[in-house]
């Protein structure tokens, strides 16, 4: 199906354009211009003769983006859940959201008064141990109930120090997930701390043509950052939709270092192989260069010709590509044209005026000017 097209010369506004439809050609029909002509100036001659242009168009099929999204963020490489060792209660917070800790520091005390006492006992009992050994007549035996009191005591003591719950990770306390006064159990979370120094990312690349080592250019919200792909995996279920724009996607690990304190866990990273916006396929004959740097393609929508910046996607056949850009539900894509299409250029086809004569019509056996038949 062919189009017409409109633009403006020296004022006046030309409608280009033949429209192939069904194996008959329609021409394009001028426009009146918008101002007014000069008094004593004839209305045929303020009027530009139509040109005829063909364009090849076909509906926009696009697929609707939201199938391919997935939320990707900054995530620390070391992340510690601190759980508990022992039932008890939370006593107090030595550390809150947002503090800077060293190895080793307090993040939250629990009640130790069983814990001490159970110390006080078992010391107790080693001391008694140690008395009956010196007055035994059966020393092994002796030194036997020595060295279980002693263990005791070493339990003991373990327990107690379990009663202070401290991070092994310098870091940031990012969550604390209890509040004093509560009874805990062993093993339950009770607060998160994060290293800073580096994060890692996980997102889509071409598994045919990418591998670790090789560079890439990430976007961490509005900013471009170049790094390297860590590692490449198989791509993992949340990608797998991906499928059907790529021929070969695979997972790639990224791994930013954060020595300058620039990132920070949760940022929002953008991937180019996940498309924000619809997706079509268009033949590759119909992606051209853009003036401003990128690709575009140039599409018919409410009788306009309008140019689509587009993101390249994945190839399909040997001519055919996916492309993701702002397509709209009546745009009719521009295939090819006999001649290059202006953006904002309006499009109309011969036959909406072939029910008058126009004004500016040639005389029979006369060729319009400016005008070429497709």
């Amino acid at each position: 199906m062919r189009h017409s097209h409109l633009h403006s010369v020296s004022g006046f506004v030309l409608a280009i354009g033949a429209l192939t439809l069904g194996g008959q050609t329609l021409y394009g029909q001028s426009a009146p211009p918008a101002s007014k002509a000069p008094a004593g100036t004839p209305a045929a001659e303020t009027a530009t003769e139509a040109h005829s242009v063909v364009i090849e168009r076909s509906p926009v099929i696009f697929r609707d983006p939201v199938k391919y999204q997935v939320n990707l963020h900054l995530e620390p490489v070391r992340k510690l859940t601190l759980a508990s060792t022992v039932d008890g209660v939370v006593t107090s917070l030595q550390a809150h959201v947002g503090d800077e800790i060293v190895p080793q520091a307090e993040v939250l005390r629990l009640d130790g008064r069983a814990a001490q006492l159970k110390s006080q006992r078992a010391q107790a009992a080693l001391k008694a141990a140690k008395a009956d050994l010196e007055s035994a007549k059966e020393k092994p035996a002796a030194e036997a109930r020595v060295q279980v009191a002693e263990a005791d005591v070493a339990i003991a003591e373990l327990d107690q120090t379990r009663t202070v719950v401290r991070s092994p990770l310098k870091g940031i306390v990012t969550s604390i997930l209890v509040i004093e006064g509560e009874f805990v159990r062993a093993g339950q979370p009770l607060a998160i701390v994060i290293d800073p120094s580096q994060f890692f990312v996980e997102v889509p690349v071409d598994g045919q043509s990418q591998k670790a080592g090789d560079s890439i250019e990430l976007k961490v919200e509005e900013a471009n950052v170049p790094s390297k792909l860590t590692a490449v995996l198989p791509l993992t279920a949340e990608f797998d939709p991906l499928r059907d724009l790529f021929p070969s996607p695979a997972t790639g690990r990224i791994v930013l270092e954060n020595a300058g304190g620039k990132w920070r866990a949760g940022q929002t990273v953008y991937s180019p192989m996940i498309p924000r916006l619809p997706v079509a396929e268009v033949p590759a004959a119909a992606i051209v260069n853009a003036e401003q740097g990128g690709r575009k393609v140039q599409v018919i929508r409410e009788g306009f010709v309008r140019d689509v910046p587009v993101l390249m996607m994945g190839q399909v056949g040997a001519d055919h590509l996916f492309v993701s850009g702002r397509f709209g539900i009546t745009d009719e894509l521009v295939s090819k044209t006999s001649e290059p299409l202006l953006d904002g250029a309006r499009v109309t086809s011969r036959d909406a005026k072939s029910a008058g004569t126009p004004a500016n019509s040639p005389k029979p056996g006369q060729p319009a000017a400016g005008s070429n038949s497709f």
